[in-house]
């Protein structure tokens, strides 16, 4: 498919598009079979729940009824939001992307209204209240859903920026974590972006040959550049704490500077007062300053292991550490395997 047939396919509008249109509740009635909690206003949130048989079988109708161009591969489905469907507020055990390809999208988060135009794309962890709300013609809303097992440390290891960044995204995978946050990134329409995302789409809605491994390069291609949007500062996280810059701003600064940085000197790099920095990185991520930075340097020690021939004691004096034995422990827990055995495997 090129990419002048995606934009017509996805401009005219399904049969579903236009039953939706014509009666919006009635899509409704589908969810009543979902199981539901309560929030604390009392209204209904419903669950969500899938795995790959569920992405997969195309007998799901509750899943797909409020899609239209739609595409399943392996942990990972791709599709288009379809137009005039109203989706209760819900909560689901996989990550969600939402890419405004046209139009906007008004989208009700944790309670809160967040509008995203043309070029907008919001990431949502696990387990977070949301929906997206009316749409009309002109609302083009592509969705990647991905399982858990999607983020593989072989795909994560192919990002251009692999660390306390991409961690971010293995939290998401965590079942141990209480997940709450989301991520808006502001491309601002930019055609290098739009031109991976429409290549992923009219890869996905037109398969063919190799088109599995194709796909999985452009996915890689499409958080690749939104790592760059990171490192742009152009991403923001919305949060009661993100008024001095983002989280992800701190985040890449540990990145880069994990085997010099200390707490007061990253405060003061950011304004803040170190422990109101150190408060801040637990509640957004779970994890404290020291534990942010041995997470960088695990996975710098992985990246030289796979990429270099250093050996094992030259990795982790590399890294910052002098103690080899500390070295295999804190390794083994991250990795589940030895430094030696994760080469050997990844390499």
């Amino acid at each position: 498919m090129y990419r002048e047939e995606l934009q017509r396919r996805l401009a005219e509008m399904s049969d579903s598009e236009q039953r939706h249109k014509e009666d919006p509740d009635k899509g409704l009635q589908l969810y009543d079979s979902f199981r539901k909690v309560r929030n604390a206003s009392g209204d209904p949130v419903y669950i969500l729940e899938f795995d790959s048989h569920s992405l997969e079988s195309k007998r799901d109708s509750k899943f797909l009824v409020n899609a239209t161009n739609t595409f399943h591969m392996n942990q990972m489905t791709i599709r288009q939001h379809s137009r005039y469907s109203k989706i209760p507020v819900h909560i689901h055990n996989y990550v969600e992307i939402n890419y405004v390809y046209s139009g906007h999208c008004r989208q009700l988060i944790n309670g809160r209204l967040v509008n995203l135009r043309e070029g907008d794309l919001c990431m949502l962890d696990t387990n977070v209240p949301h929906t997206i709300l009316e749409t009309t013609e002109e609302d083009i809303i592509i969705n990647l859903i991905m399982l858990k097992p999607f983020f593989t440390m072989s795909f994560l290891s192919r990002l251009a920026s692999t660390g306390i960044i991409s961690n971010f995204i293995v939290n998401a995978i965590s079942q141990i974590q209480n997940h709450n946050r989301h991520i808006i990134f502001h491309t601002g329409n930019e055609p290098s972006f739009k031109e991976a995302m429409e290549n992923l789409m009219c890869e996905s809605f037109d398969p063919s040959l190799c088109s599995k491994e194709i796909i999985e390069s452009y996915m890689v291609i499409m958080f690749s550049k939104l790592l760059q949007t990171f490192q742009g500062s152009q991403a923001k996280e919305y949060g009661e704490d993100s008024s001095h810059g983002s989280l992800i701003e701190i985040l890449k600064y540990l990145e880069d500077h994990y085997k010099d940085a200390t707490l007061i000197s990253t405060a003061e790099r950011f304004s803040f007062h170190p422990n109101y920095l150190s408060a801040y990185l637990k509640k957004a991520t779970g994890k404290n300053f020291k534990e942010m930075l041995q997470i960088q340097r695990l996975t710098s020690a992985a990246l030289l292991l796979t990429n270099t021939s250093l050996t094992v004691n030259e990795v982790a004096n590399e890294i910052g550490y002098n103690n080899l034995g500390f070295f295999y422990k804190k390794f083994v827990a991250c990795f589940g395997q030895t430094p030696s055995e994760y080469r050997q495997k990844n390499r």
